[in-house]
């Protein structure tokens, strides 16, 4: 219900707004459609509700915080206006101060210059561009504009501060922005959204990939961002020098946005939306797309805009009783330390509909691998993909590769399929049960 009432406030401030550009339907862009992203692990779902302590509680709405040592940059609506704000951070003391106080609508800060100066999504002159405001003047300038057609948004700074990954559109939308926090899954298709890098010194772009909501890796060589398939969002990396990608997380019946580092490089922190509820978590998944985590469980609340630092996850939430989004942490100490022992606990107890399984033919009996893939979903298992092996050409007896920690599950589907099948571990497929089918699989 919050959602709606902030939706409704911000459409009418963009009513009164005469700064603001007027809402246009989409134009849908005329170039080919991504390619189709390839599939990922299961997904282990943890029922987790960590606790967590409010950091910013007041009667503002506060939203998508960012650190520089004891300083928060973020969002904030109040009093009509969605504005830029600092907050000092001493112990248990906090000191405000406004950076923006106007009727544009200013949204999602970034640092740049070593915490001098932030950059900004602002629609300010007509457009929904890229702002940045050096904190020692006072005075935003234009870093980015927007296309003519279209908005740019979301700006991620890279670790050595030479680049900048963002987000550009092929509409105008400025209802539609200023709420992507919890981007929708209808009227719109992939390729409106690409991630563009721009060079600091030079101010040239290059097209990196399809997606938006970009993220650094903190040693500056992979990017995390968010990629609409046609129905959901999910979590992709690309290298940053050759676009390369692959896929993170693969999520059924809702979408994975806002990526965000550990430290470390190792994990992503993002938010998870329920596509009907609106209802938003936060998750965690290692940059291989193994082990997803639920940190937060709160199924009728919106919790996002994740910012991962030394001292654990700060996000934006509204699970207060009546209150606004405030400020929250989730302490390191607190984030869940995921042993080899419990990945495999969590993996024997992953039901046969979210297996995810692959089987090839290695023979030449036609329909081997169609009339397994039957078999087993009469059986409830979820199918992944079908083909022919590649690697492994004409084998009498089956096999059945499993990741660590789904042995008993191959085992059953062995029990299942006609012939004799070879179990045998492996961590170098994608999926997690490959079957490739020997000539003594008869039906």
């Amino acid at each position: 219900m919050r959602k709606i009432l902030l939706t409704f406030l911000l459409f009418t401030l963009l009513a009164q707004c005469p700064t603001c550009p007027k809402t246009a339907t989409p134009v849908y862009a005329q170039t080919n459609p991504a390619p189709r992203p390839a599939q990922t692990t299961t997904e282990q779902v943890s029922n987790a509700e960590l606790p967590y302590k409010y950091i910013i509680s007041r009667s503002a709405d506060d939203f998508v915080p960012t650190v520089s040592g004891a300083t928060f940059a973020i969002a904030t609506l109040a009093d009509d206006r969605l504005d830029m704000e600092l907050i000092f951070r001493v112990g248990q003391r906090l000191t405000y101060s406004k950076l923006t106080d106007d009727a544009p609508l200013d949204f999602k800060p970034a640092w740049i210059n070593n915490g001098q100066d932030i950059l900004f999504d602002s629609s300010r002159d007509k457009m929904v561009a890229i702002w940045k405001l050096t904190l020692s003047e006072g005075k935003p300038v234009l870093f980015i504009k927007a296309p003519k057609d279209g908005m740019c948004f979301d700006a991620a700074v890279s670790p050595d501060e030479s680049q900048v990954a963002y987000t550009r559109t092929n509409f105008i939308d400025v209802g539609w922005w200023t709420m992507y926090i919890v981007p929708p899954i209808s009227k719109v298709s992939p390729e409106q959204f690409q991630i563009i890098i721009r060079n600091v010194q030079d101010g040239s772009d290059r097209i990196l990939t399809y997606g938006m909501m970009p993220s650094w890796s903190p040693d500056g060589k992979k990017i995390a961002y968010s990629l609409f398939d046609g129905a959901s969002w999910s979590i992709w990396l690309a290298d940053a020098e050759t676009g390369q990608r692959n896929q993170v997380t693969n999520p059924v019946g809702s979408s994975d946005i806002t990526p965000v580092w550990s430290p470390d490089g190792q994990w992503l922190a993002f938010c998870r939306v329920d596509n009907k509820s609106k209802a938003s978590d936060i998750w965690v998944v290692r940059n291989d797309g193994t082990y997803p985590t639920q940190l937060t469980n709160t199924p009728t609340r919106g919790e996002g805009g994740p910012c991962w630092t030394d001292d654990g996850i700060y996000f934006h939430t509204d699970a207060g009783e009546g209150t606004p989004y405030d400020i929250a942490l989730l302490e390191k100490e607190n984030l869940p330390k995921i042993s080899q022992t419990s990945i495999t606990t969590m993996q024997k107890n992953v039901s046969k509909s979210r297996l995810r399984i692959e089987i090839l033919n290695s023979t030449t009996i036609p329909k081997l691998a169609a009339k397994t893939s039957s078999l087993l979903k009469r059986n409830g298992y979820n199918v992944a993909d079908v083909g022919n092996s590649k690697r492994e050409r004409n084998l009498h007896k089956g096999k059945i590769y499993y990741k660590p920690g789904f042995k008993e599950q191959a085992r059953k589907i062995a029990e299942l399929i006609p012939g004799t099948q070879l179990l045998q571990e492996s961590k170098k497929f994608r999926y997690d049960i490959v079957i490739v089918l020997g000539r003594n699989t008869k039906y």
